[in-house]
């Protein structure tokens, strides 16, 4: 069991799969205006639909994020596996 937490394809694996949901959860969608505008009252600015925007915002760069330390992780692995 601790082999498992010390081997870089499990970290690999792992933060390529959590990434993959932030992404899937928390890519942009498009009932969330990023500038914070309603439009059904006439282009009011909503600051709980800023805040909501910011957040999904954040949390798909951390999804981005964890995806491309997969990718680093396994380039390392072949790198260390070569030599």
């Amino acid at each position: 069991m601790c082999y498992l937490f010390l081997n870089i394809n499990f970290w690999s694996a792992f933060s390529g799969l959590v990434g993959t949901i932030f992404i899937f959860f928390f890519g942009l969608p498009a009932q969330v205006n990023p500038k914070g505008l309603s439009h059904i009252l006439l282009e009011q600015e909503d600051k709980d639909e800023r805040r909501k925007a910011k957040k999904y915002k954040n949390l798909s760069y951390i999804g981005l994020s964890l995806i491309g330390l997969s990718f680093s992780l396994q380039i390392i692995n072949l790198i260390f596996k070569a030599n």
